[in-house]
């Protein structure tokens, strides 16, 4: 048996997008649930007259960079035979059109679950 589940909710004011994926499948006594979750949240937007006003910008803002934040946990719980695996990505990119530049934030997250079946 497989199982798909897919979610795209966008908020009301378009600032926040929430993606999120879920499958579950079962082989020989292994009920495996893989979940990604994606989340940008639109932050700041810089709003720019010139090209120049642009590379300054660029400039200042290259020099204090966010830097990515990875994190991995691997739990295992005897009691219900079940093994959990997450990796999770976070972080800030900037995103231009024209002259403005907005400011993103995200994070993403996979989790795999492996829940065993006592025969």
């Amino acid at each position: 048996m497989r199982e798909l589940l897919f979610k795209n909710i966008t908020s009301e004011n378009k600032k926040r997008k929430d993606l999120y994926v879920s499958e579950t499948f079962d082989r020989d006594g292994v009920t495996t649930t893989t979940q990604r979750h994606s989340i940008y949240i639109v932050g700041a937007c810089n709003k720019f007259k010139t090209l120049g006003e642009l590379a300054e910008w660029k400039k200042v803002a290259g020099q204090k960079a966010n830097k990515r934040h990875v994190f991995i946990i691997k739990r295992r719980d005897n009691k219900l035979h079940k093994d959990t695996f997450i990796c999770d990505v976070v972080g800030r990119f900037y995103a231009v059109t024209g002259f403005d530049i907005y400011s993103v934030a995200f994070k993403h997250s996979f989790e795999i679950d492996f829940l065993y079946i006592k025969v």
